[in-house]
């Protein structure tokens, strides 16, 4: 969110991984809260197809 050039390369090195999100239309940045869920609800939709 307030990161204006993204995350520090240092934070970044000490990530076990890192996602990216698609951004549509005029957002720009979501905060942690909301990626979280976006990234949960996709987590939960891959599983129930997979069943």
């Amino acid at each position: 969110g307030a990161e204006g050039k993204g995350m520090r390369r240092l934070t970044r090195e000490h990530c076990d991984f890192l996602v990216k999100l698609p951004m549509a239309g005029s957002v720009s940045s979501l905060n942690v809260s909301v990626a979280t869920g976006v990234c949960l609800f996709e987590v939960v939709r891959q599983r129930s197809v997979s069943k």
